[in-house]
């Protein structure tokens, strides 16, 4: 967000075992989205089958009245990708009246869904909040909202070139921590941390410019010595004689859609449809059967190339996606929690202020699924169990 001042991360010792204990700190009690709950583990590669009940009367398949329209979906990973794809090819936004006319892969989501030029985007769960906060507490509020969440966990992993390594070997090397600002910058913090380093005085932290390819791309040039990467790389650096120095995931509801209050007022039914073909959609990616049907979509219907890595980290890429578009309040908080030392938001966000979950229970109960988010609060330690 353009003039965003951002605090940064001075040594705020909070750890993954930090993380699982943040997990519980939210009991049960009312929320401002009237209603709240557990989810089904988000991160689980198997996928269940979208449910078969004809919609009723009341739950009749929802149906988008507005144009053609440009999504944003500034995540460069195919797989992640690929929901838009599929659900084109497969009929899945035709049968609710939507027409992708373009997929923009803007670094930055926001000026452009400002603007009006995307009709809906993808966003980091934080960046939209913190900036329809901000905005907010200045008195022009954008009017942004999450519709719903496709992207339920968070890669941590970090590579090296050959001649580093562990983490104990990139005292004084060069660690390039994505583009300032961002989540991903502050995982990168995270990870030196947790491998006993300070990113102030123990390496040379840089930021780079780009998406994750081009990060990778400046480690495997020499530009610098270890990077922040996604799983997709892990086979190339490898591949290159380099190292995985740190691989984890995060259960946390990281991103999804995001939708000007003014463009949902425009077709109020355009959430539920979207909603509906999206988890048709993103549930045959998430099984790993379709894997293969998946690429000749991607590659014969879309030309999109696909890197040898594709098949090798299909199911791992594919965890990362939602079952519903759901996710788990407590979850969501946590998530929060453990960005804001790092200045991604402010401790104690409203975060359900910036929500609109009603077209995500309307496709879910079209679909015959259960509502979730629903009106039962996980406790903490059930929460803990599913990382």
């Amino acid at each position: 967000m353009a003039g965003d001042q951002r605090t940064p991360l001075r040594n705020p010792g909070f750890s993954r075992r930090d993380f699982l204990r943040a997990s519980g700190v939210a009991t049960a009690g009312a929320l401002v989205l009237a209603a709240c709950g557990s989810s089904d583990d988000t991160t689980t590669t198997a996928a269940a089958a979208v449910a078969t009940t004809a919609p009723t009367e009341e739950t009749a398949m929802p149906m988008a009245t507005r144009g053609p329209v440009t999504v944003g979906y500034n995540n460069p990973n195919r797989l992640l990708r690929s929901p838009l794809f599929i659900g084109q090819s497969l009929g899945y936004f035709e049968e609710v009246g939507i027409v992708i006319e373009e997929v923009n892969d803007a670094d930055d989501p926001l000026p452009p869904t400002i603007a009006g030029s995307f009709d809906l985007a993808l966003f980091d769960s934080d960046v939209l909040f913190d900036a329809e906060d901000k905005s907010t507490a200045a008195g022009e509020p954008i009017g942004l909202r999450m519709l719903n969440i496709n992207l339920g966990g968070q890669p941590l992993i970090m590579g090296s070139n050959p001649e580093f390594p562990d983490g104990e070997s990139l005292r004084g090397a060069r660690v390039g921590g994505a583009r300032e600002g961002t989540t991903n910058e502050g995982l990168a913090k995270f990870m030196l941390q947790e491998m006993g380093l300070d990113w102030e005085t123990d390496v040379e932290f840089t930021n780079l410019t780009g998406g994750s390819n081009d990060w990778v791309q400046a480690m495997l040039t020499g530009q610098v010595d270890a990077t922040i990467m996604f799983t997709r790389h892990i086979p190339v650096v490898e591949g290159e004689g380099g190292n995985t120095l740190f691989n984890d995931t995060l259960d946390a509801p990281q991103g999804g859609f995001g939708m000007l209050t003014s463009k949902v007022e425009e077709d109020p039914s355009f959430p539920a449809a979207w909603a509906h073909a999206y988890i048709k959609a993103q549930r045959f990616v998430k099984d790993p059967a379709n894997a293969e049907e998946v690429g000749r979509i991607l590659n014969e219907d879309h030309g999109i190339d696909l890197p040898e890595a594709f098949a090798i980290v299909y199911e791992a890429d594919a965890g990362i996606l939602t079952q519903d578009l759901g996710f788990d309040p407590d979850a969501m908080q946590s998530w929060l929690e453990f960005l804001a030392p790092f200045g991604n938001v402010r401790a104690d966000i409203p975060w359900r202020d910036y929500m609109n979950l009603d077209g995500l229970w309307v496709a879910q109960d079209a679909l015959g699924l259960t509502m979730n988010p629903n009106e039962t609060i996980t406790e903490g330690e059930e929460l803990i169990a599913n990382f």
